[in-house]
């Protein structure tokens, strides 16, 4: 958070900077075919490009310009699932640690090889989050439709803390990533219980993002995000205790929940009376770089497929580029582009922090 509020307000400043980090996609084929997932709604829409994917070749001199950039962070996710493309996936995930960079990567756990696990803890990767949707197999399968899911990624979380007793290395930090839903909303204190004693130290959670009325089915009614509230503070009082990292708490605005459980509605939650670049809607575009597995780039994960593509680019060429230009330009005359009615529940409440640091950078003269 330092790094994004000192870049940001540089920029605010006149002052360009680079990017702080980058979101990576690298494939948007997956093994699984969970319920709740966005892909299903862009399979409906025949929106979802399974072909043209990032050479190796690309997708290494990617990690070697963002190094040059001062790129500081990386997020693997999807699209779909990273260890589709495992040799190419670990060969980029070493990369971005022979150049310095924190990584971190979100995967549903059950591609990974013994062979490389042991890499990835000698390298020392960062953080793993699975997807873990359910505190049992019973429930996670269902969830992710696949018999024997839950089992596979339980297998993987163990060998790699055996292997970091070999190696006497904590990393990489292990988490849980969770999609609340109807199904496993009750369930938070019995998944923190299994994070512990997997001794992993962190869980993610967001609520489903609502691309048509087909994930509605999914969400949470009114009455059951009533009593998601109370199981919230239940499982707070068990992280707490057990020092595991969680933005749970966040989730205690009904409001919030509220609205990111109906369609098209979170773009209501970002007016602000500010003006200017502080009055921005969201800040993404001026510390973060998505790249989609076919080389699309845009400035958030929602933008659609309205981006520019880094195919025949350098990063450097798109970021003080004019797409990233008339982007932020937009938004600082809250001109929302249309995706950002889609906005998952975390970036928003990512950018209230970052504005309400930046307020507090400004006044200090930081």
């Amino acid at each position: 958070m330092e790094e994004k509020i000192t870049r940001i307000k540089l920029w605010s400043e006149g002052k360009k900077q680079g990017p702080v980090s980058i979101h990576l996609d690298l494939s948007n084929r997956c093994n699984l075919t969970c319920k709740f997932c966005w892909q299903r709604s862009h399979e409906r829409m025949g929106l979802v490009d399974y072909s043209n994917e990032l050479s190796e070749e690309k997708l290494l001199s990617t990690v070697k310009e963002a190094a040059d950039l001062g790129v500081q962070d990386w997020l693997i996710s999807g699209g779909g699932e990273p260890f589709i493309r495992t040799d190419t996936t670990i060969r980029v995930m070493k990369e971005i640690k022979r150049y310095h960079m924190f990584g971190d990567i979100i995967t549903n756990g059950t591609l990974f090889r013994g062979k490389d696990i042991e890499e990835l803890v000698k390298v020392k990767w960062d953080r793993i989050r699975v997807s873990m949707n359910g505190p049992n197999k019973e429930m996670h399968d269902f969830l992710v439709d696949k018999k024997g899911a839950f089992d596979k990624v339980i297998t993987a979380l163990k060998l790699i803390k055996r292997l970091q007793r070999k190696y006497e290395n904590k990393l990489p930090e292990i988490g849980f990533n969770t999609v609340i839903n109807c199904v496993n909303y009750k369930t938070f204190p019995e998944l923190v219980k299994l994070l512990i004693k997997i001794r992993g130290s962190l869980i993610n959670v967001q609520t489903i993002i609502l691309y048509d009325e087909k994930e509605k089915e999914w969400t949470l009614n009114k009455d059951q995000r009533k009593e998601f509230n109370k199981i919230i503070k239940k499982v707070l009082k068990i992280t707490r205790r057990h020092n595991i990292h969680t933005n749970i708490g966040e989730y205690l605005s009904e409001d919030v929940v509220d609205k990111s459980s109906e369609l098209g509605k979170m773009n209501t939650l970002m007016e602000t009376n500010y003006k200017g670049f502080i009055g921005s809607h969201c800040f993404e575009p001026w510390y973060l770089v998505t790249i989609r597995a076919n080389g699309i780039v845009g400035s958030c994960r929602l933008f659609g497929d309205k981006g520019t593509s880094i195919q025949n680019k350098s990063l450097k060429q798109i970021w003080f580029g004019s797409y990233y230009s008339r982007i932020r330009k937009r938004l600082i005359n809250h001109d929302l582009p249309d995706y950002c009615k889609n906005c998952g529940a975390n970036e928003f409440l990512e950018n209230q922090r970052i504005r309400e640091e930046l307020i507090k950078a400004i006044k200090n003269g930081k």
